[in-house]
């Protein structure tokens, strides 16, 4: 090998090896970074929200009621909504047979709220089922004369569901602030410690990619 060679492979390996270097060193802050990222929140909202949108699935968990109760006994938030998703009764788990949207009323009337402060919203199961499900709620909140919401979404499902709604909401003149809502073992500072956390990661930072490559995200909102 000649010596101009080598020093061209030198010119090649030694900056690499420099980045390597510091990946590694810095290994922890970039992941914390990453969770952040992916689970954003609000550093401050600036007034009290008309209402806080609890995200929820065909169900909704109990740490993201709390997290709502608690933003309407703080007073950051007026009127709270609960999104579910929409499921025929043949797709109901085994043993189901109530009508779970109206159990989720009840059990928040039992809580002592008033049917003023909470509506249980019921979306289309329809793909792309974000998309789908923020377009519907924002519509329906817009008309209402809705102009500040508190977004709570599921842990790294966050980004997506915060773009989502971002971009739906800004012909609605609609302001949406994010907070993500963690409810496993895991928290946007440590997820890599779990087995959950890498894995929601991953999954979420691909639904994340193929939204934006679908166009449900422009790019000007990818951020």
């Amino acid at each position: 090998m000649s010596r101009k060679v080598k020093w061209i492979w030198g010119l090649i390996c030694i900056p690499a090896i420099v980045v390597m270097i510091l990946v590694f060193s810095l290994r922890e802050t970039i992941l914390v970074e990453g969770g952040k990222f992916m689970a954003p929140e609000a550093s401050q909202i600036e007034e009290i929200a008309d209402v806080v949108i609890l995200e929820g699935t065909e169900f909704i968990g109990k740490s993201m009621v709390s997290k709502g109760l608690e933003m309407l006994s703080s007073g950051r938030a007026r009127r709270m909504v609960i999104v579910l998703h929409r499921i025929s009764p043949k797709h109901r788990p085994f043993a189901m047979q109530d009508d779970y949207p109206s159990s989720v009323k009840t059990e928040l009337q039992n809580l002592g709220l008033k049917d003023s402060a909470f509506t249980v919203m019921v979306t289309p199961l329809r793909d792309p089922i974000t998309l789908t499900s923020a377009r519907a709620v924002l519509e329906t909140l817009a008309r209402d004369g809705v102009k500040k919401a508190i977004l709570v979404s599921p842990g790294f499902h966050m980004r997506r569901s915060y773009l989502v709604y971002q971009h739906l909401s800004v012909p609605l003149n609609i302001k949406i602030y994010p907070i993500a809502c963690f409810y496993k073992k895991y928290q946007h500072n440590n997820w890599w410690n779990e087995g959950h956390g890498t894995r929601d990661f991953v999954s979420e930072l691909q639904k994340l990619m193929y939204y934006m490559a679908m166009g449900y995200i422009p790019l000007k909102f990818s951020y």
